[in-house]
């Protein structure tokens, strides 16, 4: 078995071997397209001395002269970009420092967070047994499970409308026409055109029925949009409900002596939560700074796309591919030394070519794996399973988390056996806060909000999704499944 806090350090390692391997074949991938754009010149040098066999001195000069400037621009541009590209890494060397510092921030607070617990839970059989005494402690546990209970009713409610506005709405937004004068507002104040407009749209609006579709379709919308606003007022109502219960509790802790150990972990909680914050933005920082060191080191710059096409260009341009062409075909030793000279160095770009397009793919892979793993660890943390009270088998962290970064089982897969084989080994009762399965006992309710959308209603996300946020809109949240991804090194 392996403790909730071994298991999120194991997950940790696997992250940094992750992003180890992504620093790895970044600078690798710099490497191989700097080495191009060296080669590119070597390509351009044999150019030269293939005109000076065979062009006359004037067309010679006029060649050597726009390649020489072609190169020293090119040469510019590379520095340019070898400089960003540096600045870059720094970047991102400054935010791998920040996120291990601030994980160990964490493990402080955590540290702090176990030792006030560990009183508290020795305190807690004798304190519920006073609670299961106290009527009004009951009456609130009560007002809890019915504020609850009343959420999950009219949840259930917004979603059954949601889904028949999905359903039913099709027709009307697959309407060009019909969505075409709703989004203009035609037919209320809002509309705003010119007299012809009116005309034509007046003409558009009675072949569609536009007045007698509209109502059904504004109705459609309203319903579960408001549904889904009285399911999010009765979400307060549960928190105003258990705040209540947890001033009970709180009191009846303090009375057995628990004040300073139950303020400790009130307080830890607090920090550890804030700190979780923090590593978000922290993590989509350096997803940020890793997809644009990316494009660099791949080549994907303008700036060095520019350069390394300006020396290949050079030479379609004046004509030296048609003489390395008749160079090919002759037979003098000088000749066939620079040919020799060019072919080599061009199977060598299109290796490099090659392993870069490898390592772009692999990178690719890298990073959506990196964010699935960042998914995990947030649930697993939102879940608490990251305290000592809970173990788990060793499985979960050695062959199947290797399955998982092999790609062998997906994101909702791996998180779904976390949560089957999580283990709860603390006292049967706690704190209503500090349940950890769910913060409020044996109930259970979907307290995801949803976003208004431009789109006449809500959205949001099954209760499967990963709720971790994002600041960059890469990757996707929610169930994925993925071919073979084969790791490099350790895994």
């Amino acid at each position: 078995m392996v403790s909730g806090p071994e298991a999120l350090r194991r997950l940790d390692r696997s992250m940094r071997d992750i992003r180890d391997e992504e620093i790895s074949l970044t600078r690798s991938s710099a490497d191989a397209s700097a080495k191009i754009a060296r080669l590119r010149e070597v390509e351009s040098e044999q150019f030269l001395a293939l005109a000076k066999l065979r062009l006359d001195p004037k067309r010679r000069a006029e060649v050597t002269d726009y390649i020489s400037r072609a190169e020293k621009d090119a040469n510019e541009m590379l520095q340019r970009h070898g400089s960003k590209l540096d600045e870059l890494s720094g970047l991102l060397a400054d935010v791998d420092k920040d996120i291990e510092a601030t994980r160990d921030k964490r493990d402080a607070a955590m540290a702090d967070y176990e030792a006030a617990q560990k009183k508290l839970d020795q305190l807690s059989a004798d304190v519920f047994a006073d609670l299961d005494k106290d009527a009004n402690y009951q009456a609130q546990k009560q007002a809890v499970d019915d504020a609850v209970a009343t959420f999950n009713h009219a949840d259930e409610k917004a979603g059954v409308a949601e889904k028949d506005r999905e359903e039913k709405g099709a027709p009307y937004r697959n309407d060009p026409l019909f969505m075409y004068l709703f989004e203009r507002g035609y037919g209320t104040n809002a509309y705003k055109a010119s007299n012809i407009t009116r005309l034509l749209d007046g003409w558009v609006a009675r072949m569609v029925r536009y007045h007698d579709a509209k109502p059904n379709f504004v109705i459609l919308n309203e319903i579960p949009m408001r549904l889904r606003e009285h399911a999010e007022h009765l979400q307060d109502d549960i928190e105003t409900e258990r705040q209540k219960l947890d001033a009970l509790e709180d009191a009846a802790f303090d009375a057995h002596g628990g004040k300073e150990a139950r303020e400790l972990a009130d307080r830890s909680e607090e920090i550890i939560s804030a700190i979780d914050a923090r590593l978000v933005e922290l993590e989509d920082q350096r997803d940020e700074l890793v997809h644009r060191q990316r494009k660099f080191s791949e080549g994907q710059n303008p700036a060095f796309r520019e350069a390394v096409d300006m020396l290949a260009s050079g030479l379609q341009r004046e004509g030296l591919e048609d003489l390395y062409a008749a160079a090919r075909q002759t037979a003098t030793r000088e000749d066939d030394q620079i040919v020799r000279k060019i072919d080599a160095v061009r199977s060598e770009i299109v290796t490099l070519e090659t392993e870069i397009n490898a390592t772009k793919d692999r990178l690719k892979l890298l990073a959506e794996r990196r964010r699935e793993l960042e998914d995990i660890e947030w649930e697993f943390k939102q879940k608490r399973y990251d305290r000592p009270s809970f173990d788990f088998d060793d499985d979960l962290v050695e062959d199947l988390l290797e399955d998982f970064l092999k790609g062998a089982v997906s994101a909702a897969s791996y998180w779904g056996k976390w949560q089957q084989a999580q283990k709860y080994k603390g006292p049967k009762r706690r704190r209503s806060k500090d349940q950890y399965s769910n913060p409020w006992g044996a109930s259970s309710y979907s307290g995801r909000k949803r976003r208004k959308s431009k789109d006449h209603g809500v959205f949001g996300s099954s209760s499967s999704d990963f709720s971790r946020p994002r600041s960059t809109p890469r990757g996707s949240k929610g169930k994925r499944d993925h071919g073979g991804f084969k790791t490099g090194g350790k895994f």
